[in-house]
Parts: structure tokens; C-alpha cells; sequence
């Protein structure tokens, strides 16, 4: 079975908000919960904070909106991939 996959295509940094925000695609199938994801380049684990609800815009592209740590912000960036781990 191959792994899923999230493609970054947006990243926004809101103060407000607890982390960073990643919007993206996914391949190879959808989450269940929160997933757990490595960095395809580095292997890296990001540490992802929680699944944001779905917008408007999400509803109608099938994107996904991530929270992960600010600490991890050298791996959120647009164009990144990361690879979903089996918990």
C-alpha cells in the first residue's frame, strides 16, 4: 500500500493562531485524525498540531488545512511533501 502524501501549496503564519498554517493536496488517499508526517526531502517528523475545518474553498478544491509547530517552520514551505506514517 503506498503511503499518503501532502503537497504544500500554501503556508500562512497568523499570530493569532497556535501554528503555522499549511494548505494542501493530498495523494495516494485521505487522513484519519491527525496524521503523523515526515518530510519527504530530510525525513524530518513535522509536528502537526491539528486538522483545521474545512472552508469554502477547501470544500470545492478537496485541499486540507494543517496546524503544525512554528518550530518546524524551515520544512512548511510551499512545495514541500510530506509522507504520511502509520500510527
Amino acid at each position: 500500500m503506498t503511503a499518503v502524501q501532502f503537497h504544500v501549496n500554501e503556508v500562512f503564519d497568523i499570530a493569532a493562531r497556535g501554528g503555522l498554517i499549511a494548505v494542501g493536496s493530498t495523494r495516494n488517499g485521505d487522513f484519519v485524525g491527525i496524521p503523523r508526517l515526515r518530510d519527504e526531502v530530510s525525513g524530518k517528523f513535522i509536528h502537526v498540531l491539528g486538522v483545521d475545518h474545512p472552508t469554502p474553498r477547501t470544500r470545492r478544491t478537496g485541499e486540507t488545512i494543517l496546524v503544525v509547530d512554528r518550530a518546524d517552520a524551515e520544512y512548511v514551505a510551499i512545495g514541500r511533501v510530506w509522507i504520511a506514517e502509520e500510527r
